[in-house]
């Protein structure tokens, strides 16, 4: 597991990337190279450049470079991060507090992500050979922070998308404003009008006692271990009362939310099934880590996580009205994965949903997004999801999780770097439990 190599190691502990023996020069300077010719096909593969840069704009990015000798410090751990690092020659070893740590080599993938993105290094980085690194400002993280489009604007793409019949389909369908918005579940709206305009407990357990599905899933989470109530609960209005009304509202809309999964032809169920699977994993996570890091409300994170990727919704909706040999699903995989988060947070828009979580869509596409200097709801389900994406079979390729702003927030916070995976090991159970309510 990734959390091993941050712990302690005995006399009889080894590691491959063990490098307490390593020859270290922690004197020598490095050396600025002021003509290094940086190709824009390889800045239009690095992330998150890439993701938040047009290539007019990488063009005009200002990048240093420095070379370093074998041995030689690139960054120390707990100094500022004041530019995006990318190794494009050589080894770094990135040495943890404790002595371990692990390498990474130029013209493998984890050289596509930078070494450091948070406030602080968290490593020491070392060059085990002769090294060149760029430096790329950190600003293009804060100053490229995506904003939520509106249903007259145009989608931001690359121009790999643009290529991709699917998406142009898609596209026209946007323009046209012929968008299907699914329509938020009728229970869900009826209650949250409810709540708004202060309405008596017995009529909000009147509108969820509309929907048995619902009412019997409440009584079922306020019954399992999560809650713990001291006497097993058997009708709505205790269930409610137990949960209470942002809960309770929080939760029937999440549940309601398995209305909205629908596909006709066998291709776009499989797809659709999918994501919806993926939204239920990634919303137990976050539920799991709001718990244990007791920054976020862990019924707000539920609803989050199931809402992140919401926007896939419309582009296999429009997928399933097309007919069969139109598109690959490779096709639709590409479109959901570039555009999702834009789409998700025009619907939430449509929705009426608060910025808190109309946001989320767009920030989850973007392993470095980081708005505030505290642990938020979005840390907590980008978290969830490099969680579940590492413990999926298949062979995606992710960011060092000690890069990621969010995951540095978690220094004095229960879940702590060390344990991190270990933690949510121990939370199986949990998330299973939580998994359970959204079954059909």
């Amino acid at each position: 597991m990734f959390w091993n190599i941050f712990k302690k190691k005995t006399p009889q502990q080894t590691s491959n990337n063990d490098k307490s023996n390593f020859p270290l020069s922690r004197d020598k300077k490095s050396t600025s190279i002021k003509n290094l010719n940086i190709p824009i096909s390889f800045l239009k593969r690095l992330m998150p450049v890439a993701q938040l840069l047009t290539e007019k704009e990488i063009q005009q990015l200002h990048i240093t470079a420095a070379s370093f000798t074998p041995g030689a410090i690139v960054f120390n751990r707990g100094t500022e991060v004041d530019s995006l690092t990318y190794i494009v020659k050589g080894d770094i070893f990135m040495e943890a507090d404790n002595g371990s740590g692990l390498e990474i080599s130029a013209h493998t993938f984890k050289a596509l992500y930078p070494l450091s993105a948070g406030k602080l290094h968290y490593f020491t980085a070392i060059a085990g050979s002769e090294v060149t690194v760029i430096n790329i400002s950190k600003t293009i993280l804060q100053s490229s922070q995506p904003t939520i489009p509106l249903l007259d604007n145009e989608l931001k793409v690359s121009q790999h998308l643009q290529d991709n019949p699917f998406f142009n389909l898609f596209y026209q369908h946007f323009t046209q404003g012929e968008l299907k918005i699914p329509t938020f579940p009728d229970i869900a709206l009826k209650l949250r009008k409810a709540i708004q305009q202060d309405c008596e407990i017995a009529d909000i357990v009147k509108i969820v006692n509309m929907d048995p599905v619902i009412s019997a899933k409440l009584i079922q989470v306020v019954n399992s271990p999560i809650y713990r109530p001291v006497n097993p609960i058997s009708n709505c209005l205790d269930a409610i009362n137990r949960l209470g009304l942002t809960t309770t509202r929080n939760l029937v809309t999440a549940f309601s939310m398995n209305n909205l999964t629908q596909s006709k032809k066998p291709s776009t169920k499989k797809l659709t099934q999918y994501n919806w699977l993926q939204s239920i994993k990634v919303s137990s996570i976050s539920y799991t880590l709001a718990q244990l890091t007791q920054k976020v409300d862990p019924d707000e994170a539920l609803l989050a996580g199931l809402l992140h990727n919401i926007g896939a919704l419309p582009i296999l909706t429009f997928a399933d009205s097309l007919p069969e040999g139109t598109y690959q699903p490779t096709d639709i995989d590409l479109c959901i994965s570039e555009i999702h988060g834009q789409i998700g947070s025009i619907i939430l828009e449509k929705w009426g949903f608060p910025n808190s979580l109309r946001q989320i869509p767009l920030q989850s596409t973007n392993w470095f997004t980081s708005t505030t200097e505290d642990l938020n709801l979005n840390d907590i389900v980008l978290l969830a999801k490099y969680h579940n994406i590492l413990a999926s079979p298949g062979k995606t390729e992710l960011p060092l999780i000690i890069t990621l702003p969010a995951f540095q927030k978690l220094e004095k916070q229960p879940l702590t770097p060390q344990m991190s995976l270990q933690i949510l090991h121990d939370a199986k159970q949990q998330i299973a439990e939580t998994m359970s309510f959204f079954s059909r």
